[in-house]
């Protein structure tokens, strides 16, 4: 029955388009009898990569390619990248998902499994059905960064990208200013030069939809250093800094 209701579900979320931005909430236990709750996670600051799988050879490379993803940020964002592998129907036990885990080297670092008993969380609350279905949520706006399934969900760079941006948007939100720098020209067309009474650490560059286009460290700080926005495509940008007390700040540049 499973397999017959799942392929139905197959070829209406290939007919289906997906337009939901927010994510819905729910709460379930894992496989280790933990509860969670999808909103406290993303109100406390985590970026969640939620897969559902069968589990089914089908859904090999998508679930894996997701865990790569999220286990990328592991160093530099350590702990706030979460991976759920949920079974889609709540019919298949911890130990089939446990084994189709480790069958395609998922986990067992930042792996959290879910047998889904009741299906209580729902992929038709996400969007639709698919072997897999990964989704990439971030923030206490709860947005939705990525969102897809079948084939499509096989997308590491995607998932990436969805994960970088839901980290880089809760980095600029939480930025309170604490420092007042100077930048010019502005508009820029290529070296733009940045004032500042202490030594600088770090400049990062961040597009109008989140991305991280330029970063540089300097070891040891600087003073009013300069970047190079040359290659970057016309549109306005935020510039972070972060001196060598580790306090931050923004400023808006417009590329030319």
């Amino acid at each position: 029955m499973k397999k017959i209701v799942t392929f139905v579900a197959l070829v209406c979320a290939a007919l289906t388009g997906f337009a939901q931005t927010t994510a819905t909430n729910w709460t379930a236990n894992d496989c280790n009898s933990t509860s969670h709750t999808l909103f406290n996670d993303l109100d406390n600051g985590k970026i969640v990569v939620l897969v559902w799988i069968m589990p089914c050879g089908m859904c090999n490379s998508g679930a894996k390619q997701a865990y790569d993803a999220a286990q990328s940020f592991a160093t530099s964002n350590p702990g706030q990248v979460l991976y759920y592998l949920v079974d889609d129907l709540g019919d298949a036990s911890c130990a089939q998902i446990a084994s189709f885990a480790t069958n395609n080297q998922i986990g067992p670092n930042n792996l959290t499994t879910f047998s889904n008993v009741g299906n209580v969380i729902k992929e038709s609350d996400f969007g639709g059905s698919g072997m897999p279905h990964v989704v990439v949520m971030g923030g206490s706006d709860h947005k939705i960064y990525f969102n897809k399934l079948n084939g499509q969900a096989a997308d590491q760079a995607g998932i990436t990208n969805a994960i970088d941006s839901a980290i880089t948007t809760l980095s600029v939100g939480g930025i309170a200013n604490q420092i007042s720098f100077s930048i010019s020209p502005n508009p820029v067309s290529d070296m733009l030069s940045i004032k500042y009474a202490n030594a600088i650490e770090k400049v990062t560059v961040i597009s109008i939809n989140g991305q991280i286009v330029k970063d540089e460290t300097y070891a040891k700080g600087t003073l009013n250093p300069s970047i190079n926005l040359g290659g970057l495509s016309a549109g306005t940008y935020t510039i972070k800094v972060i001196d060598a007390d580790g306090k931050s700040g923004i400023q808006k540049v417009t590329k030319q």
